[in-house]
């Protein structure tokens, strides 16, 4: 027996193919060792450990190994349909940067919007960015539209993102700190807050939406607590009360 010969550990670690593929393609028949030593374990010579570069190779551009091996086995393949399958798989690679490059942008917006905090309520930051992520996914042609306030691009808008976790996070500190919900303190944070929403209408483009079913449960994560609420309506309550 040559000792050039390989056992499946050393061909493995050689090729970068998981000892489990390397059982697999075995099995199917793609790469079948050449010899076995006592107990069954597979030997694999310099050939093999070609063969295996070669699948390798083009399993890189994306063909399946039905037709790697019935492509292993005629040794030629019609420049058209290599090219197709480069093609494809070039295709692929766009795509998924292209989802990367989204992923790092979507990331970027995060780490924006929490900046400036010691520490973050988990069920506030959860329910920003499942809203900022749906949002970008199922309004993603208004993001086209000049001025509006759906381009999740725009300084404009990440500010405005911040404004509304910044509110959020008072909120929280507020009714932590059981402020009086007719206290200057709540009154003031009140204000803010119209003022925010206020300014965030004005700035929204009027959107005709034919199916609003798919949006009645837009954010089933609610960072605001049963207390939080009582505080608001109690701050809310208030204010009419002066109006009146």
């Amino acid at each position: 027996m040559s000792g050039n010969m390989l056992t499946i550990g050393q061909l493995a670690k050689r090729t970068g193919v998981t000892i489990r593929t390397l059982r697999y393609y075995d099995k199917i028949g793609l790469l079948i060792p050449t010899d076995y030593k006592e107990g069954g374990h597979r030997l694999y010579s310099l050939e093999d450990l070609s063969r295996i570069q070669q699948i390798q190779s083009l399993k890189f551009i994306g063909l399946s190994l039905k037709e790697i091996a019935d492509l292993l086995e005629s040794n030629n393949i019609e420049e058209q349909q290599l090219s197709h399958s480069i093609a494809f798989k070039k295709k692929e690679l766009m795509a998924e940067q292209e989802r990367i490059l989204r992923t790092i942008d979507q990331l970027d917006y995060m780490k924006t919007i929490i900046s400036g905090y010691e520490t973050i309520d988990v069920k506030l930051f959860c329910f920003i960015i499942h809203s900022i992520l749906f949002e970008e996914e199922n309004f993603n042609e208004y993001g086209q539209v000049e001025g509006s306030i759906h381009n999740f691009k725009s300084e404009e808008r990440a500010n405005l993102d911040k404004e509304y976790f910044s509110m959020f996070m008072e909120l929280k500190k507020l009714v932590a700190n059981e402020t009086n919900p007719e206290s200057n303190e709540a009154m003031k944070y009140i204000k803010q807050l119209t003022a925010l929403y206020n300014r965030t209408l004005s700035k929204v483009e009027t959107f005709q939406i034919k199916s609003t079913d798919q949006f009645d449960q837009l954010n089933i994560l609610n960072p605001i607590t049963e207390k939080e609420r009582k505080f608001l309506k109690n701050v809310f309550a208030y204010m009419s009360k002066l109006k009146d």
